[in-house]
C-alpha cells in the first residue's frame, strides 16, 4: 500500500478573533493523524478578509519563520449568504499573483453562511451548552440555516456572544459530528489534511 503525504503544520488565515479562538478545537482531533495546527491569524482592525490582506499575512508568516515554516495555509473565509464561489474564486485569483516565492501549498476553503452553522451540526452538544432547545433548525443540514450567529445569539439570551463563547462552545463539540453534517465542514478538513476544499492558490514547487 502507497504511504499518505500528510501536511505536518497547517497555517489558517480566517476572518476574526471569533475563528482564531475556534478553529484549534475544531481541528485538535486530526493530531492523531499527524496534523497540527501551526497557528490562526486574522486581518487587522476589523477589516475584512480578502487576496490582499490574506496575502500579506500568509508572507509575514512565511518571513518570520525561516527554520519552521508550514507546510500549509489555508484561507477559510464566511459566505455571508452568498454562493460560496462568489467569495472564493476572488481570493483565489488575488492570491495566485499575490504569492510568488511562497514555496507552500496555498488552499482556500469555506463556512457556509458564518463558522456559527458547524455548531448547529453538533445539536446534541450545543443544546447541552446552552441548556435549551435549538428553535426551528435543521441541524442535520447545518448549511442550509439562514444567519445561523444571529440566531445562536438569540439562544444566549442575555449573555453576550463574544469569542470567548464562541470558543468555550467549539471546546465542547464533536467534529466528527459536525464533518458527519456540514459539507462546507467537511471542505474545510479536507483542506486543512492533504485534499482540496476547492482549488490550490499556491503550489509546492
Amino acid at each position: 500500500m502507497g504511504s499518505i503525504d500528510v501536511v505536518k503544520r497547517v497555517f489558517v488565515i480566517a476572518s476574526g478573533l471569533t475563528e482564531q479562538r475556534a478553529v484549534p478545537h475544531l481541528v485538535s482531533h486530526l493530531e492523531k493523524a499527524g496534523v497540527s495546527l501551526a497557528g490562526v491569524r486574522f486581518p487587522p482592525r476589523n477589516q475584512a478578509l480578502n487576496a490582499d490582506r490574506a496575502a500579506r499575512i500568509i508572507r509575514f508568516v512565511w518571513q518570520a519563520q525561516p527554520d519552521n515554516r508550514p507546510n500549509k495555509f489555508v484561507v477559510v473565509v464566511d459566505t455571508d449568504m452568498t454562493e460560496p464561489g462568489n467569495v472564493v474564486d476572488p481570493i483565489e485569483k488575488g492570491l495566485r499573483s499575490r504569492l510568488s516565492g511562497i514555496r507552500a501549498e496555498v488552499l482556500c476553503a469555506y463556512a457556509q453562511q458564518h463558522l456559527e452553522a458547524w455548531y448547529f451540526a453538533d445539536s446534541r452538544n450545543l443544546q447541552s451548552l446552552l441548556g435549551r432547545s435549538l428553535g426551528k433548525v435543521d441541524a442535520s443540514k447545518p448549511d442550509e440555516i439562514q444567519n445561523p450567529k444571529l440566531h445562536l445569539k438569540h439562544l444566549l439570551g442575555d449573555r453576550f456572544y463574544t469569542a470567548r463563547v464562541s470558543e468555550d462552545i467549539a471546546r465542547n463539540l464533536n467534529a466528527e459530528t459536525i464533518a458527519e453534517r456540514s459539507p462546507s465542514f467537511r471542505g474545510f478538513l479536507q483542506a486543512f489534511t492533504n485534499g482540496s476544499a476547492t482549488k490550490g492558490s499556491g503550489s509546492p514547487p
